[in-house]
């Protein structure tokens, strides 16, 4: 879907805008015979923080973002995991009608969204702060 080489456009036009910070994943998923890649990215930078989630709705990641001098967003709801018993806090998402639980990192991701592929690869090609 996208290559490196236009992350590094994007980077190059963005240069100094404060719209793109944080760590990008370009992940490679399989599902039968078929690849998908596609991006992801994780946290913030010197000027903003940012949740992921993934919306099962619109099928796309979905990005809460807020200015570092003010507080951090307040879950929208919290639920109980029956299987761990943990309780997970779920976050209301611009354009998104449902509340989503956070994915904190790549590495806490342990399915593809889009193909259920366990064995997914995830490569990091972008950070910056």
């Amino acid at each position: 879907m996208f290559k490196r080489s236009s992350w590094l456009a994007v980077v190059l036009i963005c240069g100094t805008c404060s719209v793109w910070a944080g760590d990008g994943y370009e992940v490679t998923a399989r599902q039968g015979d078929k690849e998908l890649t596609y991006m992801v990215n994780f946290g913030g930078g010197k000027l903003f923080e940012q949740y992921t989630a993934f919306d099962p709705e619109s099928k796309q990641f979905v990005y809460l973002r807020w200015n570092r001098r003010e507080p951090a967003p307040k879950p929208a709801m919290t639920i109980w995991d029956h299987r761990t018993g943990e309780f997970i806090q779920l976050y209301q998402f611009p354009d998104v009608k449902h509340p989503l639980p956070v994915i904190p990192s790549m590495e806490a991701m342990k399915v593809c969204p889009f193909t259920g592929d366990k064995n997914f690869k995830a490569k990091l090609v972008l950070a910056i702060d």
